[in-house]
Parts: structure tokens; C-alpha cells; sequence
């Protein structure tokens, strides 16, 4: 079992966690672009390159990686959004942004799907 597809999934987790964890008050006070929900957009993109990320992981262990790739890291979403709120007494839960975690994950499968054989994608997942 090779390590490196390990590598970008762990580096990329822990800046999730980083930026699921950080305190309130350390988050910008101005959004970086005037865009409404700019944070939605920021969770959707979170859990996109999670779930891409995963998958070759993922694939070595069981043929049925269309499956199980999604459902891990939907469970990871909602781990770390019950989490966020009770450990962060700053940051809290919320639904919205579990629907944004779930269409993130929902499009990179959809996208590893269409894309999965195309060598351009193998080098960065």
C-alpha cells in the first residue's frame, strides 16, 4: 500500500480543520468578496476537494468506491459540523452549511465520475 495518495488527504484535512475550527472572531469581519453566503461557497469547495481527494484512497480498499466515498465524507461533514458547536463556544452548527458540505461532495463525485479516466485528473487526485 503506497502512502502517497494518503499525503494530500491528511494536509488537507488538517486545513479543514483549521478553518471549521478557528474562533469567530478571527474569521474576517468583511467578507473577501461582496458575495451573499460567500461561507457556503467556501463549505461547497471545502468538501468538494475532500471527497475528490478520497476517492483514490478509498478505491484501493473496496470496488464500490462510488458509494462509500460519498457516505464517508458526508458522515465527516456532519461529524465536524456537531463538533464545531460543541467544542467552539464562538461557531455554530448549522444546517445550511451541512447542505452546502453535501452538494460539495454530491458535485465531486458527480465530476469524478465524468472525469475519472482522463490523466489530467490522476495527477492531482
Amino acid at each position: 500500500m503506497k502512502i502517497d495518495p494518503y499525503w494530500r488527504l491528511a494536509i488537507w484535512f488538517i486545513i479543514m480543520l483549521y478553518l471549521l475550527f478557528m474562533p469567530a472572531n478571527q474569521l474576517p469581519s468583511k467578507p473577501f468578496l461582496q458575495i451573499p453566503n460567500f461561507d457556503k461557497i467556501v463549505h461547497f469547495g471545502m468538501f468538494f476537494i475532500l471527497c475528490m481527494l478520497s476517492f483514490r484512497p478509498v478505491k484501493q480498499f473496496t470496488p464500490n468506491f462510488y458509494f462509500w466515498t460519498p457516505l464517508l465524507t458526508l458522515v465527516a461533514a456532519i461529524v465536524l459540523e456537531t463538533i464545531q458547536q460543541k467544542i467552539s463556544p464562538s461557531r455554530h452548527s448549522d444546517v445550511y452549511d451541512l447542505w452546502a458540505n453535501a452538494a460539495g461532495l454530491s458535485f465531486a463525485t458527480f465530476f469524478y465520475a465524468l472525469f475519472v479516466n482522463k490523466k489530467w485528473l490522476e495527477r492531482f487526485f
